[in-house]
């Protein structure tokens, strides 16, 4: 197989004010990242020049990229008017003068307006000099949502690309649930290119590649916060051609900066882990079990569910990528059962299970605002209906999980051994330290476990005090190291692997924990031996 060549368009180095500990910060260890998944360059911003001063970063960059020809500069650049940044001219003179040839933008760290008064002869010499401008942002309206990312509003930047119609702009850092807010500007605005690292929405690789065009769609990680395992599988396991995911993986970012030639491949050498050794190739885990301990399904046909674009979250759609990435089996549980009608949503699951029996493992969802005869609710679901797990969910009830008007549904659970997806709540560790220890048969999952490392640490402290608790790792946030993290203070046999999907699409979710520096037997353990564990305990009853 021809090694595909990756560029990643979105890493940052250097310190930072609040940051969690164990998050890494150093060149040397994206460096060795970049190896690790097979990442041949990266372009690196650097984090004093967003969180201190742009002239000042910018010099400590330059000393960072000395070591390595892999990487290549981003610019912090901001308006001259307060005479503490060069003028448009001598600031783009100066980073050509290093080779650089990529700006960046921070409106909100750096406190200015992203208007044409104060931006408009810096956005104008950038488009003269075709610089591409790298700006961190994807919602309309409020500012407050995902600080520090949220640098530009889409509707200043809708007003920005408007007037400078040919300035080449990177949007960085938009989330799945901006699709419906990004749509409108990519049709409108042809210069306007998206990076997926954190915008990793149900089959957004392809969807977006069909919508805008495979130019228009670049390859980033988000490094060293995410992992850059994920960003790279979410390339390697899509749909599209292989020329297309080249496009993708650095030929679009190469164009746009006007790079001569690529970097240059790693040596070729054989992987130890099998499962690393085929992520790589993204080929599917046949001889591997996989087993998806957190999904959730929309109706057939579905292209969205009320709040959120989402295609292709119906069962076939579903099944069908799971064959991607080797996945035997989901254990799923409907959204609108979850968000609104237990029943109605219910009834998805069982339908999905019909038409793929010995796939589709089903939570019930029961909204006890709503049960009036818990026993019948019993005997439908989990005797008629064969499912298995339970799915209380506090964000749509505002109900604690230890709340009395649960006790019903755990004791019945209790008494077939079966498993419990458990959602965060705002007071997690008590209710989980109350409820845990009286169903000792349950098993409790922890869902979002690696949402980040403060997560991480209160499930851990779940875990560790209850032997009948585990850890499900998935989030958006792909938080790098952190499934290592979990490992060493629960051990493997209690992490488990889950996506989330269709909410977020399954791949990037699998790389993080294919490419998470933890051994064949461990992850062998994660991605599907742990919830065959759990799963073959639950008693079947009619």
């Amino acid at each position: 197989m021809t090694q595909r060549t990756y560029l990643d368009c979105y890493a940052m180095v250097g310190k930072r004010g609040p940051k969690d500990v164990e998050t890494p910060w150093e060149t040397e260890v994206l460096l060795d990242e970049m190896e690790w998944c097979g990442i041949h360059g990266a372009l690196v911003a650097h984090w004093t020049a967003k969180e201190y001063d742009p002239i000042y970063g910018n010099r400590m960059l330059l000393r960072e990229l000395k070591k390595s020809p892999r990487l290549y500069g981003v610019w912090t650049v901001m308006p001259h008017h307060t005479r503490e940044f060069p003028k448009p001219k001598d600031a783009v003179k100066e980073m050509l003068d290093h080779g650089i040839r990529v700006a960046k933008m921070y409106p909100r760290s750096h406190r200015y307006p992203f208007t044409m008064d104060f931006c408009g002869e810096l956005l104008r010499e950038l488009e003269r000099n075709e610089i591409l401008l790298m700006v961190e942002g994807g919602y309309l309206y409020n500012p407050d949502i995902f600080e520090p990312f949220n640098q530009v509003l889409l509707d200043d930047l809708d007003a920005m690309l408007t007037r400078f119609p040919n300035l080449n702009v990177l949007l960085l850092g938009s989330r799945w649930e901006s699709t419906r807010f990004t749509n409108p500007l990519m049709k409108k605005h042809k210069h306007l290119h998206l990076e997926l690292s954190n915008h990793q929405g149900n089959r957004a690789m392809e969807v977006f590649a069909e919508w805008y065009g495979v130019d228009r769609i670049l390859f980033g990680t988000g490094a060293l916060d995410k992992s850059p395992g994920a960003a790279k599988a979410f390339v390697d396991y899509c749909t599209l051609s292989a020329e297309d995911k080249q496009a993708i993986a650095a030929g679009n970012i190469s164009r746009l900066m006007k790079l001569e030639r690529l970097p240059k491949p790693y040596r070729e050498k054989k992987e130890d882990d099998p499962i690393l050794a085929l992520a790589k190739q993204g080929k599917p885990l046949n001889n591997i079990l996989v087993i998806d301990s957190h999904a959730h399904m929309s109706h057939n046909g579905a292209e969205g569910i009320g709040f959120l674009h989402q295609p292709y979250g119906d069962a076939k759609s579903m099944y069908e990528r799971a064959q991607l990435m080797g996945i035997k089996k989901m254990c799923v549980s409907a959204f609108l059962a979850v968000w609104t009608d237990y029943e109605e949503g219910n009834m998805i699951i069982v339908d999905a299970m019909k038409r793929y029996p010995g796939f589709y493992h089903g939570y019930a969802s029961l909204q006890p605002q709503y049960v009036r005869d818990w026993r019948k609710e019993f005997r439908k679901w989990y005797g008629k209906y064969r499912m298995e797990g339970l799915k209380p969910y506090h964000p749509r009830t505002n109900l604690p999980y230890n709340d009395p008007l649960w006790r019903p549904w755990y004791a019945y659970g209790n008494s077939i051994n079966a498993y419990a997806l458990i959602h965060p709540s705002p007071n997690i560790v008590a209710e989980m330290n109350d409820i845990a220890p009286k169903y000792p048969n349950m098993t409790f999952l922890m869902a979002h476990s690696g949402a980040s490392f403060k997560d991480a640490r209160l499930a851990i402290e779940i875990a560790q005090r209850n032997p009948n608790v585990v850890l499900e790792i998935t989030l958006t946030s792909v938080t790098y190291r952190v499934i290592e993290f979990m490992v060493k203070h629960v051990g493997a046999d209690r992490v488990l692997f889950g996506t989330d999907q269709p909410m977020r699409d399954p791949i990037p979710q699998f790389g993080w924990m294919a490419y998470a520096h933890c051994t064949f037997e461990e992850k062998k353990k994660m991605f599907g031996l742990n919830m065959q564990r759990i799963i073959r305990r639950v008693k079947k009853k009619r």
